[in-house]
């Protein structure tokens, strides 16, 4: 324990905590801008505030981490309708899914005190479920165990309406056949992490919670932190979920029975106690440095592909930069967490609207405004500024494109582009490279408009093709 009072008092120093309230109009106002420039913050709010009115969403809380401590925390619109309560930065949301990475967490921590291998048979835990000796541990966090969905619906149907216990779904589900053989194909399950949880409960001698409490949240200092399954009407500063019946108004979502979402989605927090994590596990001050790399590595399948999730966290590797996130769906509830391991960032973005994207909208703004891009994604930012205003530097394109962009096309692009303004998200989608060509193509967000630009690129690096459309 040695090691979590040191952690604690290292986070504490570090700490230089942006806070933000908002007010009755749905702004958002720094108290003490110290974590980003007072600039940047305007950015930053204008931005989120845009996206909550173009998708009619309630409220948005987020927090931005940079420089090893979380550098802004901001909430935004309503976390009630009615009564009209507006979010502020102590607002708690559920986490839904991404409680997983939490989940896995605490497993690895499991594993580092020697109670148990993720390389255990889920059989050596739970004799009874399905093929129990198939499948570990560890595919149980990747999501290669094989086991079903107990619950793939985005609304609570017939029992999931009353009470449950993570026993009684796994004496129901957990006796299917699997699906597939463990570790051929990545299928993503609930019921893999209710089968964690319980094996983490059964190795810890305790609740999962109550682990993750003593372990994890108290020494990291997330004291808003709860358990959705110990809630009550009388639990301050929680966010109301919120859903949309097709195109209809926002309704307050409907109720779901206690239990269903333990270790797949249990925590309650703010924006703020999430980045504390964040913080953490940037710093690698979480884990010993097994467990830590365990946690980022995504298995090979048994085709010789690679899944796209590691333990509780997915991985995307693309443009050169590796991106490590998790997205979360609650009833009424929709969040990300992004990381930028090698860039020191995160980014988190907690809603109270399960039919709206704004926060996976949020998150693009924020990491257009907060992450530098690449060299290749700096190569198609400027591109794209450049083609606005007119002009092309013909020393860096190919003679094909030169001859292509005549200065009648060129016209039409800056005609057409230019009264756009600067983009709001630029966001690599895919990338290939084939017959001498690397072609990238990249989401684009401008002036309310979604536009696809694609990208590509010669070897010695000069522009081959430059092509955009309505996304």
């Amino acid at each position: 324990m040695a090691r979590w009072h040191l952690l604690v008092r290292r986070l504490a120093a570090m700490a230089a905590v942006v806070l933000a309230v908002a007010p009755q109009d749905g702004t958002a106002q720094a108290v003490a801008p110290t974590g980003i420039a007072p600039a940047l913050a305007r950015r930053i709010d204008r931005a989120v505030r845009q996206v909550l009115a173009e998708e009619r969403a309630p409220s948005a809380s987020i927090a931005i981490v940079r420089d090893g401590h979380v550098a802004y925390v901001a909430a935004y619109g309503d976390a009630s309708l009615s009564p009209r309560i507006a979010a502020t930065p102590d607002t708690r949301y559920q986490l839904a899914s991404l409680s997983k990475t939490l989940t896995a967490h605490a497993l690895l921590l499991l594993e580092q005190d020697g109670r148990l291998s993720l390389d255990d048979p889920v059989s050596g835990w739970y004799p009874d479920v399905s093929d129990g000796g198939r499948a570990t541990v560890r595919q149980l966090l990747q999501h290669t165990a094989g086991f079903p969905d107990h619950y793939p619906q985005t609304y609570p149907a017939g029992p999931r309406t009353r009470p449950t216990t993570p026993d009684a779904i796994i004496d129901e589900w957990g006796r299917h056949p699997l699906l597939f053989e463990p570790g051929s194909r990545f299928r993503y399950s609930n019921l893999n992490y209710v089968l964690a949880g319980r094996i983490a409960e059964r190795a810890a001698g305790g609740p999962l919670f109550a682990f993750l409490q003593a372990r994890v949240f108290t020494p990291l200092g997330m004291a808003a932190t709860l358990d959705l399954d110990a809630l009550t009407p009388q639990t301050p500063r929680i966010a109301t979920g919120y859903v949309r019946a097709a195109l209809g108004p926002l309704e307050p979502a409907p109720a779901e029975g206690a239990g269903w979402s333990f270790g797949a989605g249990q925590v309650v927090t703010t924006a703020g106690d999430l980045a504390r994590w964040d913080a953490a596990f940037l710093g690698h001050q979480l884990l010993a440095p097994a467990q830590a790399q365990e946690q980022i590595t995504p298995p090979t399948l048994a085709d010789g592909g690679t899944s796209p999730y590691a333990l509780g966290l997915f991985v995307s590797k693309r443009g050169g930069r590796t991106l490590l996130y998790h997205v979360g769906q609650g009833l009424g509830f929709l969040a990300v967490n992004r990381l930028y391991p090698a860039e020191g960032i995160a980014i988190v973005v907690l809603t109270n609207d399960s039919s709206s994207p704004a926060f996976s909208r949020i998150a693009d703004r924020l990491a257009y405004l907060v992450v530098p891009p690449t060299p290749t994604d700096a190569q198609a930012r400027a591109l794209f500024r450049d083609i606005q205003a007119g002009r092309l530097d013909r020393a860096q394109a190919s003679a094909d494109f030169n001859a292509y962009f005549d200065a009648k096309r060129a016209r039409t692009f800056a005609q057409t582009l230019g009264p756009l303004g600067e983009p709001d998200s630029f966001d690599l989608r895919s990338q290939d490279e084939a017959d001498g060509l690397t072609t990238r193509t990249y989401e684009v967000q401008v002036s309310g408009r979604k536009l696809r630009v694609v990208l590509q690129v010669l070897a010695d690096g000069r522009v081959e093709s430059f092509d955009v459309q309505a996304g």
